[in-house]
């Protein structure tokens, strides 16, 4: 099942809260189901662009280039927030915070202080007791031992031998690549020469038009040599390539990893009936990026499609629900503007049995 998706930026605080306020109402479950276990995998908040591909005047990013903005910090902290209402005083609270809250980050400064800065908005003073890992551990009841951890980036970018192979026929030599590619070869050549920047083909454009997009939501003027209406098909042309690499075959297979994890935690949370139990871990957070969002998607059955490239603090959310005693089941929404339910592919229903996830993660 393809997921169609809007994709926008963030542009602020206040834009946020609105859209979370009408996350919530949208996937509020029924009151008989209590909400035993959660995982959330969030992307970082806007950022500055990666780097000094025009040669232009740092000064006009004061942060540094690949850095967290102000307007991310404050993504990040909001989404917190929003998701305190879901989760404090019932999964969570202060008290048992260190204990309950597991938190993993890939190792760049911008998805590490995302992480402190959504939990800040989700525990308050509490945040202070909750490490942010950058390791996670291989088998769940190993714990953090040296030899039983790996980095993050291992899950959301898994090493494979056959890598190349795989992005060849799923990819590069697929007919809607080419086929986008033939279209925009005859541009390539005068793009090239405006931005000074060498352009062969569509897979060049996806540095450029992220580039380009985070200039133009921050009224950055770059360069008079190129028109808006270019800058547009670049920025257009790019988010498509970018989002096309992690389709349905690709995504699928280089997500499944990280969605075994989390597949992982939902059957150690069901085996141990978490509802039932005053400690032990109850919430899990990986703070990421817009390809691990993709990825994740793609393995869940769900790819997201066209431009739609997650935003600045999109969210992944699995919540494992108890109607009764013994009676689990998951729903997983996928959050950019709006609250998408990801359907379960065996079903086609909202809600995904422990097996399901497990199934659709290759575990079964």
């Amino acid at each position: 099942m393809e997921v169609h998706f809007a994709c926008k930026g963030v542009r602020s605080k206040s834009m946020v809260l609105a859209f979370l306020c009408c996350v919530f109402f949208a996937g509020a479950a029924p009151a008989q189901d209590k909400l035993v276990f959660a995982v959330d995998i969030i992307r970082h908040g806007d950022r500055t662009p990666l780097n000094n591909d025009f040669k232009e005047d740092p000064t006009n990013w004061p942060e540094g280039f690949g850095k967290l903005t102000a307007l991310g910090s404050n993504q990040e902290y909001a989404l917190g927030t929003e998701m305190r209402r879901l989760y404090y005083g019932g999964l969570l609270d202060s008290n048992t915070a260190a204990q309950s809250i597991c938190v993993f980050s890939t190792d760049t400064v911008r998805t590490r202080q995302s992480a402190g800065l959504f939990v800040s908005g989700l525990m308050g003073a509490a945040a202070g007791t909750i490490p942010i890992h950058l390791t996670i551990p291989v088998d769940i009841a190993g714990g953090f031992a040296t030899d039983n951890v790996v980095p993050l980036a291992n899950f959301s970018n898994p090493g494979m031998t056959n890598l190349k192979a795989l992005e060849s026929q799923y990819i590069f030599e697929t007919p809607e690549w080419k086929a986008t590619n033939a279209a925009l070869q005859p541009q390539f050549a005068r793009w090239s020469q405006a931005l000074g920047v060498k352009i062969t083909n569509i897979g060049n454009l996806i540095g450029l038009s992220d580039a380009l997009y985070i200039h133009q939501i921050h009224h950055v003027v770059l360069t008079n040599r190129i028109g808006a209406d270019d800058i547009a098909s670049i920025i257009a042309a790019g988010r498509w390539a970018y989002v096309y690499e992690y389709n349905l075959n690709m995504g699928g297979i280089v997500g499944r990893p990280l969605l075994r994890k989390i597949a992982d935690y939902m059957e150690n949370a069901r085996r141990e009936g978490v509802s039932r139990k005053q400690g032990g871990l109850k919430y899990v957070l990986f703070s990421a990026h817009d390809d691990t969002l993709l990825r994740e998607m793609s393995a869940l059955k769900a790819p997201l499609t066209g431009t739609n490239s997650p935003p600045y603090a999109a969210l992944l959310h699995f919540g494992l629900f108890e109607a009764g005693p013994g009676n689990f089941r998951i729903r997983v929404n996928y959050k950019d503007w709006a609250d998408h339910v990801v359907p379960d592919p065996e079903t086609g229903g909202a809600e995904w049995t422990v097996e399901d996830l497990l199934k659709v993660a290759g575990q079964e």
